[in-house]
């Protein structure tokens, strides 16, 4: 069964993935909700941004709960006290909550505000670093007929010898008086690439943070360190053997054939062929051709379409304005792509029974599953 090729992003992404001969499409966000439901437990407290189911607060309460590892860690440096809440892994991505405490936070520092981060970091245990960093690189080496798997072992040998930075990038989801907090999605962590590891063992190294526009303003000098364990994911479930020709966009349409999607618990990807000639953009100067698809055309086509969910009892979850994006490029002489669809809060994937794209209905019943 081919694997699930994502963009690699955030804390264990790794340089030579840049050299894919991909495209990433431009990633919409999420639309503002009217009215935050109240969280139903810790979890949904902690990770708020990841969104509340409104007609059951304790489905999504629920839901993280099970692929939530409490932590509750905490240290005090000078006047700073940092907590360390807890972590959640959809088998795809991992989420850290923590707050920072100090009366040193100066007033400009607010959400989204950008912080000087470059002294931080999330690193595996240095064992577990190893076997993610050479399974990621194996497959990707793998997929590259160009290499050969003498080339592929030097290079993987090149890339361990570097070590692990960790570095990420992160700013407050909130504050609160003398309090932040920080609801940060640290990137890519596919549960797939650790074949040994059941467990990652992680550590989180916080210093020197003041705002980016005033790096004097240090509040928090650290350095903090907390070391944990990641106990609990819900793996997203693959489903292989569609074959659905989907015309997708309205200015311009772009006919698919999708072929696999992936449910997770935070969001959708669909993966297909597309059934038409993908140009590159008009050199500077030059007007697009109106009978010629370009990559853009993709990225519109896929905002203009219908997407959405539903789930057993028959319940439907639009998720047509939510954030995403996506991804492709040439296999071959077929222009695959992957297009992303967040999700409004946190759903159980075993829950998810039919996709829409785009008005089709895609039963997921029909299809082969498989924990990814």
């Amino acid at each position: 069964m081919k694997t699930w090729k994502r963009l690699a992003s955030g804390l264990l992404a790794l340089a030579l993935l840049a050299s894919l001969s991909c495209a990433a499409l431009a990633a919409e966000p999420k639309a503002a909700e009217e009215e935050t439901p109240k969280p139903a437990g810790q979890f949904s407290r902690w990770f708020s941004s990841l969104g509340i189911n409104p007609k059951t607060p304790k489905a999504s309460e629920e839901v993280l709960s099970h692929m939530g590892t409490a932590i509750k860690q905490s240290k005090t440096v000078g006047n700073t006290t940092v907590t360390l809440n807890a972590a959640v892994w959809n088998g795809e991505d991992l989420w850290l909550s923590f707050d920072v405490k100090s009366p040193d936070i100066p007033e400009e520092v607010q959400q989204y505000t950008s912080l000087t981060t470059e002294k931080c970091s999330l690193k595996l245990r240095d064992d577990q670093w190893k076997e993610y960093t050479r399974n990621n690189l194996e497959e990707f080496y793998a997929n590259n007929p160009e290499v050969t798997p003498e080339e592929a072992e030097k290079k993987i040998q090149a890339e361990l010898a570097k070590g692990q930075t960790g570095s990420f990038w992160f700013s407050p989801e909130g504050r609160d008086g003398n309090t932040l907090n920080f609801q940060t999605n640290m990137g890519l962590f596919d549960s797939r690439l650790f074949t040994k590891t059941k467990q990652p063992v992680l550590t989180l190294h916080l210093e020197n943070l003041a705002p980016s526009d005033s790096p004097d303003k240090v509040f928090l000098k650290g350095p903090f360190d907390f070391t944990f364990t990641v106990k609990k994911q819900v793996p997203p479930i693959q489903y292989t053997g569609a074959d659905a020709k989907i015309t997708l966009g309205e200015t311009k349409k772009v006919p698919m054939r999708f072929t696999e999607l992936q449910i997770s618990a935070t969001g959708l990807s669909a993966r297909g062929e597309v059934l038409a000639p993908i140009d590159d953009l008009p050199k500077a100067g030059e007007k697009e051709d109106p009978n010629k698809l370009y990559l853009g055309d993709l990225n519109h086509a896929n905002i203009e379409s219908s997407w959405g969910l539903w789930l057993k009892g028959g319940a439907y979850v639009d998720i047509t304005s939510m954030g995403g994006g996506g991804g492709g490029g040439k296999e071959g002489e077929t222009f695959m792509i992957s297009f992303r669809h967040d999700f409004p809060y946190p759903i159980d994937p075993a829950a998810v029974t039919a996709v829409n794209i785009a008005g089709t209905r895609v039963e997921l019943g029909k299809l082969t599953a498989a924990t990814a």
